[in-house]
């Protein structure tokens, strides 16, 4: 076995460990993301029971608006866990395909907005469906205003511009872990090959 050979196995093995880590990396952006966003729901959650129980001015129906806030939540988690599992997925194929960064970020950039687009439009289908359920606990049609227009206009785009903005930052995170590990890859790829 020549230097050669020495060289181009070593080239290889550095690339293994190299794309390991960015897999690694995407795992631990992925876990930290899904825990911070649990938090936030469950924040989320018990603003909403609150905000319901306010809207309907009493506590006669507290059960059926804690169940039917819990089915809604759970529907949009469950939604958004399948999104953010496609991002990990999608990210994955592009690591096993380049080498770039620029491509990596691209990807994130055009993935982070299928996300938002999807969460939106889905989310708003399911609001629905609880506004639905939860009319035919109020007694006036004030209050069925008030509940649409806080479960539309301030509850479904704060809850989805917070939790965009958590995505948002875990990508940059990403990247920015992707970088230092490209950093870390080129210096083990010179001191064991040489320059390139």
């Amino acid at each position: 076995m020549n230097d050669e050979d020495i060289k181009k196995q070593l080239e290889v093995k550095n690339q293994e460990i190299y794309l390991n880590k960015l897999n690694l990396d995407l795992d631990n952006n992925l876990e930290v993301l899904v825990l911070t966003i649990d938090n936030l729901l469950k924040i989320q959650l018990d603003e909403l029971q609150r905000k319901i129980i306010e809207i309907s001015e009493g506590y006669e129906y507290e059960k059926d608006f804690k169940d039917g806030s819990i089915k809604f939540m759970d529907l949009y988690t469950n939604n958004l866990m399948n999104l953010l599992q496609d991002r990990k997925t999608h990210m994955q194929e592009i690591l096993e395909l380049d080498n770039d960064i620029e491509i990596y970020k691209n990807k994130l950039k055009e993935i982070y907005s299928n996300i938002t687009l999807s969460l939106e439009n889905k989310s708003a289908l399911i609001i629905k469906k609880l506004e639905k359920e939860l009319i035919s606990y109020l007694n006036t049609d004030f209050q069925i205003q008030r509940l649409n227009a806080y479960l539309e206009y301030i509850f479904l785009k704060n809850l989805n511009n917070k939790v965009c903005d958590v995505i948002r930052n875990r990508d940059v995170i990403l990247i920015n872990t992707f970088n230092e590990t490209y950093f870390k890859y080129l210096e083990l790829n010179r001191n064991t090959i040489g320059l390139k």
